[in-house]
């Protein structure tokens, strides 16, 4: 059986590899079952991101994963083609309402983007500027 596994999960990235799909995001998980509730649990297993002096984790965000196990730093590319990193927190909008949410919204649309603070691994030190662009759903 573990043959065919290991078959199967061959087949399907030389196919994925194939047809052109550059990035193959993996989820780490133990399972276990709880006896008293006959219930099935998952443990994500968090990436092992490196970790600068500030004690901030870096690194490419997890997006399939979800916010949870995001770096502190995340890696993004800013205006003038500057690499650098983004605040995971700076990418909330900190609504903790629908209607905050809304005037978060709006507040974008009249913009038409939220300007972040692009910095070095270090956390401290802005190299350039992020824009996070207003987008309708179109």
């Amino acid at each position: 059986m573990k043959t065919r596994e290991n078959s199967l999960i061959a087949a399907t990235m030389v196919l994925a590899l194939g047809i052109g799909i550059n990035t193959i995001f993996f989820t780490i998980s133990d399972t276990t079952v709880d006896s008293s509730t006959n219930r099935i649990n998952s443990i994500e297993k968090k990436p092992n991101y490196p970790v600068n002096e500030q004690g901030q984790t870096y690194g490419n965000a997890p997006f399939p994963e979800g916010p949870a196990n995001e770096p502190d730093l995340i890696l993004a590319e800013g205006e003038n083609e500057v690499v650098g990193f983004v605040k995971s927190s700076d990418l909330n909008s900190g609504a903790s309402s629908p209607t905050e949410a809304m005037d978060y919204q709006e507040s974008m649309k009249s913009v038409g983007y939220k300007a972040l603070p692009l910095y070095k691994e270090d956390g401290k030190t802005v190299i350039g500027e992020f824009r996070m662009y207003y987008t309708n759903g179109d």
